[in-house]
């Protein structure tokens, strides 16, 4: 959507982190493996950035950043290399600027000296912006959002350590930038990865309003998105199992009851067309007991066992 959340980067190079000198021969190969697993989800051309200055960082010996795509090493996979190189090439380049540069910030009560990217991303955030630095983890690090000090004042960011942690950075700019009805769905994909949607959703069905609605289904779509297709599995299908592993995290979902099963009419209200072919969302959430409905369908295997977030509702007929 031009001049929406999805414009802009988000995401920038914590370049200290690349300096892997010391790295014996399992881990080096370890860590341009996990370097690209982190940056892949968001190396498009547009989310992701790196710092100029950190081309020049020493990676191992005699190896800069420039130099993975042309540097041959044993102890680093070819396809790891290459593919690493090919996901720097969708990066923006930054130039560092005045702002970017700050003495020390403090994360978790420990003092830091941050890099180009940190400072970049820690300027980004004072403005209001979601952001995250994408850091390569060599042992403990804070990860997820964090509170980072300064002499400028408290601000939040994410720290990106783990490459399945990207759906919850989403997440958090949905909610933390409390972002627009209209952009919602720019960013759902992303945020959440194991669903799918049906083409005609839109917020108004619901009685509440977006912004009631907002924060309690991204922590529903989260849910399904991540827990549903394997607690489903992991309990054989029993639905009070399913229904107890959600109510533990504070969410209402429930199939269909026996008697909407038996009424015709209420029933053909669950069946929503998806790319062709006609699927029963017997399963839905509520926001409250008598409103506001998620109906979603269960894992779809010729659609890679995602869920099908078919219809969001008032209340359907029972």
């Amino acid at each position: 959507m031009p001049g929406g959340a999805d414009d802009d980067y988000r995401v920038v190079i914590d370049e200290d982190s690349l300096d892997w000198r010391d790295a014996d021969d399992d881990e080096l190969g370890h860590l341009v493996h996990l370097f690209a697993e982190l940056l892949a989800p968001f190396a498009d051309g547009r989310q992701a950035a790196v710092m100029i200055p950190a081309y020049s960082v020493e990676c191992w010996e005699q190896v800069t950043l420039a130099d993975l795509a042309y540097t041959q090493d044993r102890r680093v996979p070819r396809d790891d290399r290459v593919r690493l190189a090919r996901l720097l090439d969708k990066c923006r380049a930054i130039e560092p600027v005045e702002e970017d540069l700050s003495p020390t910030v403090r994360i978790g009560g420990m003092s830091v000296e941050p890099s180009f990217g940190l400072g970049h991303v820690v300027a980004r955030a004072r403005t209001g912006r979601s952001m995250s630095c994408l850091i390569v983890p060599r042992g403990p690090r804070p990860a997820g959002w964090a509170t980072v000090e300064s002499d400028a004042g408290p601000v939040e960011l994410h720290l990106l350590t783990d490459p399945g942690a990207a759906p919850l950075f989403w997440r958090g700019v949905i909610g933390r930038e409390q972002v627009p009805e209209r952009e919602f769905f720019v960013l759902a994909d992303r945020a959440f990865p194991g669903l799918v949607y049906a083409d005609d959703l839109a917020f108004r069905h619901f009685d509440g309003s977006y912004e009631d609605v907002r924060s309690w289904l991204v922590d529903l779509l989260g849910a399904i998105s991540d827990d549903f297709a394997d607690v489903l599995t992991r309990h054989k299908g029993d639905q009070n199992q399913v229904m107890a592993v959600f109510s533990a995290r504070g969410l209402d979902i429930s199939p269909e009851s026996p008697q909407t099963r038996k009424n015709a009419s209420a029933w053909d209200q669950r069946l929503v067309t998806y790319k062709g072919h006609d699927y029963r969302c017997e399963w839905h959430g509520k926001r409250l007991w008598d409103r506001d409905r998620v109906h979603f369908s269960l894992p779809i295997p010729e659609h890679g066992n995602r869920v099908l977030i078919g219809i969001f509702t008032e209340h359907l007929g029972t």
